[in-house]
This record gives C-alpha cells, sequence and structure tokens, in this order.
C-alpha cells in the first residue's frame, strides 16, 4: 500500500490533536530559530548595522519565499482533502504538481536575483551600509533558492497526511545544521554576515534532499513515476493556480506589512531597526507556536471536507479553536517573564537591549491578538476558501496601512507596533466572520 490513510472519517480527540501539534509546533519553530541563530551569532560581532542588515536580509527573503508559501498552504489542503476520500492517485499528484512549480519558481529567482535584490532594498531603502551588508547575505543564500520552496511542497505533502513527527524531524535537523554552520562560518571563519546567508543556504539545499528520501520511504518510487505519467491534465493544473493566486495575493499583502515594518524603522535609525529585528525574530516564533492547532485545523478539517462531513468538521474546528486560545493565553504569560532573559541572550549590548525592552509589551500582547487570525487561516487554507483569505487580508491590509503611516508619525515606533496589533485582529475578526458560511456548504451533517 504505497500510502496510509486514516480508517474512518471523523473528528480527532482532543489527546490526537495535542500528539499530531506537538511535532507541527517543533517543526515550525525551525524556520525561525534559524533566524534567531543568525541573529544571536552577529550580534557578537558588536556592529548593529550588521543587526540591521539581517533584518534588511531576513525580510527580503520573507517577501521572496512567502510569495511562494502556497506550495505550502494549498498543498496540505489538497493532499489532506484527497485522503479524506481515500484517493491514493490524487494524493500524490496533489505533491507532484507543487514540487514541480517549486522548482520552476527557484530557478527563476535564482536567475533574476539581480534585478530582485536591486528593486527589493530600492522598496526597503536601508542606509548605504546596511545595503551593502544585507546584498552579501542575499548573495549567500538565494543559491538555495530551488531546495528551498522544493522543501516547501515537500514537507506540505508531509503534513497532508499527518506525518507531523517526520516533518519535525527534518526541521530539526535544517535547525541544527544551520545553527552549527552559522558558528563555523561566521564566528570560526570570519565569513560575516555572508557565512549567516550560506549556513542558512546549505541547511535548507540538504533538508530537501533528507525530505526527498522520506517521501520515497512512505511511498516507493515507481508509485511517484506511474503518478508522474497522469500529471499533465489541466484542469487539476488550473483548480491549484487558481488558488495559489489567491494564496499569493493574501501572503504578499502579508509580508508587505512587516515589510513596511521594516521601513518604517529604518527611517527611525539603525538602532530602532536593530531592535525590532530582534523583538520580531521573538514574535516569528510565536507565531510558528501559534500556528500548530491552526495546521491541525487545516489538516484534519480538510480530511472532513474531502469527506463531505459537517459535523466532522465542526467538531475538529471547535475543538482547535478552544486549544488555540488556550494556548495563546499561555504564550502571554511566558512573554511576559521572559523579556530580560531573551534580550540578555541575543545581543551583549546594553543599549541595543533597552531599546529593543521598550517596544516587548507589544510583543506580549500580540499571541492573544493574533490566535484568530493565524487558526482562521488553517481553516481555510485546508478548506481551499481562499478567496475568503484574499478578500479578508486586502480589507485588512486597507486599514492597516494609513494605521502604520499615520501612527508610525505620532507614536515613532510604538506606532510601528500598535498597526501591527490592529492589523493582526482585524484578520481575525473578518475571518471570524466568514465561517458560519463555510460551515453550513460542507456536505450533510453525519459522519
Amino acid at each position: 500500500m504505497p500510502t496510509s490513510f486514516p480508517p474512518a472519517i471523523q473528528a480527532p480527540s482532543t489527546r490526537q490533536l495535542i500528539r499530531f501539534t506537538i511535532p507541527v509546533m517543533l517543526a515550525a519553530l525551525a524556520t525561525p530559530l534559524m533566524g534567531l541563530v543568525d541573529t544571536a551569532v552577529l550580534a557578537r560581532l558588536g556592529d548593529n548595522a550588521v543587526l540591521a542588515a539581517a533584518a534588511i536580509g531576513t525580510t527580503l527573503f520573507t517577501v521572496i519565499y512567502w510569495c511562494f508559501s502556497f506550495l505550502r498552504f494549498t498543498t496540505t489542503g489538497l493532499v489532506a482533502q484527497a485522503a479524506g476520500q481515500h484517493d491514493r492517485e490524487q494524493v500524490l499528484l496533489a505533491g507532484l504538481r507543487p514540487m514541480i512549480a517549486a522548482l520552476a519558481g527557484g530557478i527563476a529567482i535564482f536567475l533574476l536575483q539581480w534585478p530582485i535584490a536591486r528593486l527589493a532594498l530600492w522598496c526597503l531603502s536601508p542606509p548605504p551600509d546596511v545595503a551593502v551588508l544585507a546584498r552579501h547575505y542575499f548573495d549567500a543564500r538565494i543559491v538555495s533558492a530551488p531546495f528551498t520552496l522544493l522543501a516547501y511542497a515537500q514537507f506540505a505533502w508531509l503534513l497532508g497526511l499527518g506525518h507531523s513527527r517526520q516533518v519535525m524531524l527534518l526541521q530539526l535537523f535544517m535547525n541544527g545544521l544551520n545553527a552549527a554552520l552559522a558558528l563555523l562560518f561566521v564566528l570560526g571563519l570570519h565569513w560575516g554576515i555572508a557565512g549567516a546567508g550560506a549556513a542558512t543556504a546549505l541547511s535548507e539545499t540538504l533538508g530537501s534532499a533528507l525530505a526527498l528520501r522520506t517521501m520515497f520511504n512512505i511511498t516507493p518510487w515507481p508509485h511517484w513515476r506511474s503518478a508522474l505519467a497522469r500529471i499533465a491534465g489541466a484542469a487539476p493544473w488550473r483548480r491549484l493556480f487558481a488558488a495559489n493566486l489567491d494564496i499569493m495575493v493574501r501572503t504578499l499583502l502579508l509580508t508587505a506589512a512587516f515589510a513596511l515594518m521594516t521601513r518604517e524603522a529604518a527611517r527611525l535609525g539603525t538602532i530602532t531597526l536593530a531592535a525590532n529585528q530582534i523583538v520580531l525574530q521573538a514574535f516569528m516564533v510565536i507565531v510558528s507556536l501559534l500556528d500548530g492547532f491552526a495546521t491541525a485545523a487545516e489538516v484534519y478539517g480538510a480530511r472532513a471536507i474531502g469527506a463531505a462531513s459537517r459535523q466532522a468538521l465542526t467538531t475538529t474546528i471547535r475543538r482547535c479553536g478552544w486549544l488555540s486560545m488556550g494556548w495563546g493565553l499561555v504564550l502571554t504569560i511566558a512573554l511576559a517573564g521572559s523579556g530580560h532573559f531573551y534580550l540578555a541572550a541575543i545581543t551583549p549590548d546594553p543599549g541595543l537591549r533597552q531599546e529593543a525592552a521598550r517596544y516587548w509589551p507589544w510583543l506580549v500582547a500580540l499571541p492573544l491578538v493574533s490566535t484568530w487570525a493565524f487558526f482562521w487561516d488553517g481553516v481555510f487554507m485546508g478548506a481551499l476558501r481562499t478567496r475568503t483569505l484574499r478578500n479578508a487580508m486586502l480589507i485588512s491590509f486597507g486599514l492597516y496601512l494609513p494605521c502604520q503611516i499615520g501612527l508610525s508619525g505620532v507614536w515613532a515606533n510604538h506606532g510601528i507596533w500598535a498597526a501591527l496589533v490592529i492589523f493582526m485582529l482585524l484578520r481575525g475578526l473578518l475571518l471570524t466572520l466568514a465561517w458560519p458560511g463555510l460551515k453550513t456548504s460542507i456536505g450533510a451533517s453525519g459522519c
């Protein structure tokens, strides 16, 4: 049997959800932890311009790669829905199509790296010395673009089938390798900020190679080869790219929101930009933790939708929602008491620590504020109701933009963070209002 499925479609128990979610959270932590490792290692160089350049470089890749994050989101939903229908061939095809798209997109990014870097740096407008350092980071990391995007699709395929433990192990491997290589390249070989970029590129490339081996262990190559011969149908590609276009718009606007934060902070000076980089990296860790139950809702909700079971969907979302809200409260309490220790661990510069501490209370508030935005993202991703996600993001960003510009002009960096809080609240509210329509559109009640 090339691929395993759940024996029946029913709402998972709370214990099953937690058991699935813990590896998802640990896996999701790997990406922001790579950013944290880079930040901590580069902070040891004692140059705030390097940290500011890391903020710019990280933002560049966040914007570039999140444009292709549909490879993760729609793939998980398509695979999980095919699993709910017990359609093994569609499970394989739902993985093959985005993997081919990922390789093509990654190669295009690599070939277009010069105009992409020029345009991105012009948009973010960092100080000249910071821009030079950010370009060094960009040049070192861009070589892994095809494999980074391929890994998005690979991990999504594994998650769609419920293999959260394998994804966790792959991400932990990548994160551990990145940490070791960053220490070696930056502090050992003195490659500076380019060493941090090279460490991330190499770890992501090897992680993708290991993910491919894991996929072949689950489903042997002959089955993939057989599915590959039937990949050319136009209708499934249209469905994939139609959903992906909506997700691309949604993700572009989300990344634009963070890029705008970086741009506005850059106007306030290098130390403010460096401080925001430290706090934002912590927020990305929190987002990864918040995404755990959202991913569970995405996978198990999509299976229920694939089986046309409204009851299973409703029960799954209710259980995941309560767990997500409770987890957001736990994270808020944890952040309230950990700011001093985190900042001391990240940077030895007392002035930078003091500046970052001024904005830490905003981070403390964000888990509770952001819980519903990320939770409903998972639900609607799994349902492939991508137009709803796109429209909610268009409205939220349209209101966020004047808030960001206006509040930063009045309250400086505090205004930048206040606008982010408003943005997250708007996203959560709009998607909450869309949930009844999704629920009533799914099948008949009963499993």
